[in-house]
């Protein structure tokens, strides 16, 4: 079948967050009051060690709260609670947050060629807000958000949900995320995948254009 349609995640192929180290982010005070050496860690180190907490996929899914969510951070964290919630916000803020230029340029030019874009990926409302200040979500057909379909990936019905809302198929369509359990879904359901790696962006950008046209090609 001729893929008709790129479906994009956005942690990883289009959103990033920026390492800013938390020493910028920290105001003088805070860190003169507390005796703990933050030098050379960044933003990211702080989110990457305190993700796997089991209540970020219920936020994702728009079951909790932002201020519920702070709070099971605060029961494990290892730092001050001020600090932990004023580094915890900067995660939100659009200013510690970017995109990767050559993944929008490549959306754009999908969009010229007459592709449908959309974006499917695991998103809390707050995080959606931050980055509708740097992303025009508009340009897409659509975007589907876990938090507000009540589900989130790899689980198989929050793509079936997605192609549903669509009314387009799986096999007419290509599914471009960076985590391979993510992929894995949609190829059950018959789709074309690609997993994405912001460390080689145009090796990968360049392997998803011959996938896609490769594919027209054969029709």
């Amino acid at each position: 079948m001729k893929i008709e349609n790129v479906i994009f995640d956005l942690d990883g192929v289009i959103r990033g967050i920026k390492n800013t180290p938390i020493n910028d982010i920290l105001a003088t005070d805070l860190k003169q009051k507390n005796s703990k050496n933050y030098e050379g860690i960044g933003l990211c180190d702080f989110v990457a060690k305190y993700l796997p907490l089991q209540i970020f996929k219920e936020w994702d899914k728009g079951f909790v709260t932002k201020d519920e969510v702070l709070q099971e951070v605060l029961k494990v964290a290892d730092e001050p609670d001020e600090i932990v919630e004023v580094l915890f916000n900067s995660a939100l803020k659009e200013q510690h947050n970017f995109l990767y230029q050559e993944t929008i340029e490549f959306v754009d030019k999908l969009i010229k060629e007459g592709f449908n874009v959309y974006i499917l990926s695991n998103m809390c409302k707050e995080v959606v807000e931050a980055l509708s200040l740097i992303l025009n979500f508009e340009k897409f057909n659509d975007c589907v958000f876990s938090c507000n379909a009540g589900l989130r990936k790899p689980d198989i019905n929050f793509y079936k949900y997605a192609l549903n809302k669509w009314g387009i198929k799986a096999e007419d369509s290509i599914f471009i995320d960076d985590n391979l359990k993510n992929l894995q879904p949609f190829e059950s359901l018959n789709g074309k995948t690609y997993c994405f790696d912001t460390k080689n962006i145009n090796k990968s950008i360049n392997e998803v254009r011959d996938l896609i046209h490769d594919e027209v090609e054969k029709k």
